[in-house]
């Protein structure tokens, strides 16, 4: 197997990974929270998270603060939600285990510095993730 062939290889591996361990967040995200995370267990981000349907707010609430222990804030009717918090894969997996999660994706918004940049990301913006 020549050097390229592997490469190739292990991608895939890693690539069927995410999608085993956090099939619902973006794979981009991992990505880059992993290159991030080798210079900060806890980089900054701004994580959208989509649900299937209308979650009881107030119990979405008590799940993010006392999980991450940060407010979030609703969109299109408590189905868009988002949360600017210094975050690791950790807190990903805790999210997804913990609410019906149809989507998570984010942007970084710079070394635990940065304000919250709001939604970035539509419900129809159709990525594989």
């Amino acid at each position: 197997m020549s050097g390229i062939e592997d490469l190739v290889r292990k991608f895939d591996d890693f690539e069927n990974s995410m999608k085993t361990v956090l099939p619902k967040v973006d794979t981009r995200l991992i990505i880059d929270m992993l290159h991030r995370i080798k210079r900060d267990e806890s980089p900054m981000y701004t994580i959208e998270i989509f649900l299937d349907k209308r979650p009881d707010e107030e119990k979405i609430r008590s799940i993010i603060t006392e999980g991450l222990g940060v407010m979030p804030a609703f969109y299109d009717q408590g189905t868009h939600i988002v949360v600017a918090h210094r975050f690791n894969l950790q807190m990903l997996e805790y999210i997804t285990k913990n609410m019906d999660v149809a989507k998570i994706r984010g942007t970084f918004t710079g070394a635990g510095r940065g304000a919250s940049i709001g939604p970035v990301f539509e419900r129809d913006d159709a990525t594989d993730y």
